[in-house]
């Protein structure tokens, strides 16, 4: 009797210890199909984020100065409108990665 107990206390061991040790199966979105949605996604950001950009104003140059070139400052960007750029890029490919197929 303590032979038949002994064995099904070893089979109930193995039964919870090979499910405590189990890995959950990580998925990756690699299909071509999420690939070519998530560079879309990025050239449409990167396109827009060229929109944000302020041209660069000119210099006053004192009068009579000579050979006096008027200096411009260097273009800026607006960060409201790069916010908003990436605030939809990041939505783009969070809906790529929902389409996607998942095995």
């Amino acid at each position: 009797m303590k032979t038949l107990a002994m064995l099904f206390l070893a089979a109930a061991i193995n039964v919870v210890g090979a499910g405590a040790f189990a890995q959950p199966r990580i998925r990756f979105a690699q299909s071509s199909t999420a690939t070519a949605c998530m560079m879309g996604c990025n050239a449409t950001a990167a396109n827009c984020q060229t929109t944000c950009l302020v041209p660069g104003t000119s210099l006053t140059v004192p009068p009579n100065t000579p050979n006096a070139v008027t200096p411009i400052t260097n273009p800026t960007a607006s960060t409201s409108c790069l916010l908003n750029c990436g605030n939809a890029q990041i939505a783009c490919q969070v809906n790529c990665a929902r389409q996607s197929p998942s095995p």
